[in-house]
């Protein structure tokens, strides 16, 4: 991955940064042979991601490395072409072997879902997939304006990202943007930013954005696919993942008890874990004894 970005001319998205080492392995420009500082970040922004998935053929959800380097105006699937294959895959969006690079059923969600708020639901899910993108989201507070200067700092303190801060920034700010969890159009010079809760959409057809209005008592919000494990596990439902979808309540009930000079915060806060199923009479007994062995009373 690299920290800057330009037009590709085939494929339209990310190209190389200013000193990346060329296509053809030649000589680059005179930053080539300088030391990059810092940490490197995701190549693409998610909505250059979207675009370049469409070159893999919706019915075959597969296409070959080599087929799909072609595609996107790379003679081989190396430097430039595995800088785009890893920003798909910290998104979540492919599965790579030595052969084929395959999309996921969360791409499959995002690009070719049977309804809006499906793909728009993916979309926040692949953002949030990519865990630098998820710990500046959770960083930032939401519905409410935040200085930008905040979220630079944060990146530089916390992220590590020295030399191209305001790439990252615009990177991020795009994506959120493209996944609908940014209030108005993305300005990496803009004074303050707001971000949107990652809502679920309710199953009356409401997008996300329409759910906004509603009491933050009645909103669902996404669980980072990167916390999920750990939800499942504590569930019993680890075998269940990759094909479920977990959310919680945007709010709870706290109760706060002092005692033995300690201050115990108790958090009641609901989590949902919606299955698809493969056999759903079969597995539902399953479940029951999974959460039952965990303590659960089902």
């Amino acid at each position: 991955m690299t920290e800057n970005t330009r037009s590709d001319e085939k494929t339209g998205v990310a190209g190389p940064a200013a000193g990346a080492e060329p296509e053809n392995g030649g000589a680059g420009s005179e930053k080539s042979g300088r030391r990059q500082h810092g940490k490197s970040f995701i190549y693409l922004t998610l909505e250059d991601a979207d675009e370049i998935l469409r070159k893999i053929d919706q019915h075959a959800k597969k296409m070959s490395k080599e087929g799909f380097a072609r595609a996107l105006g790379h003679p081989e699937p190396k430097l430039r072409f595995q800088q785009k294959l890893n920003a798909l895959k910290d998104y979540k969006l492919v599965d790579v072997d030595a052969e084929y690079v395959t999309l996921t059923e969360l791409a499959v969600e995002m690009l070719y879902g049977a309804s809006a708020p499906a793909q728009a639901r993916a979309r926040a899910k692949a953002f949030l997939s990519y865990d630098m993108f998820n710990r500046t989201f959770v960083e930032c507070p939401k519905n409410q304006d935040y200085e930008l200067s905040y979220l630079l700092g944060f990146v530089k303190a916390k992220l590590s990202i020295v030399n191209e801060v305001e790439t990252y920034v615009k990177r991020f700010l795009e994506s959120a943007h493209f996944a609908g969890l940014l209030d108005g159009e993305p300005n990496p010079k803009a004074v303050t930013i707001r971000l949107r809760p990652a809502l679920v959409a309710p199953s009356n057809g409401e997008t996300p954005q329409e759910s906004q209005a509603k009491s933050s008592d009645d909103q669902w919000v996404l669980v980072s696919p990167n916390d999920e494990a750990g939800v499942l596990d504590g569930l019993g439902l680890t075998q269940y993942q990759g094909r479920c979808g977990i959310t919680q309540k945007s709010s709870g009930d706290v109760a706060i008890n002092m005692a033995d000079g300690k201050i115990a915060i108790e958090v009641r806060r609901p989590t949902r874990v919606v299955i698809t199923p493969t056999n759903m009479v079969a597995e539902i007994p399953e479940i029951i004894k999974a959460l039952q062995s965990k303590g659960f009373k089902a």
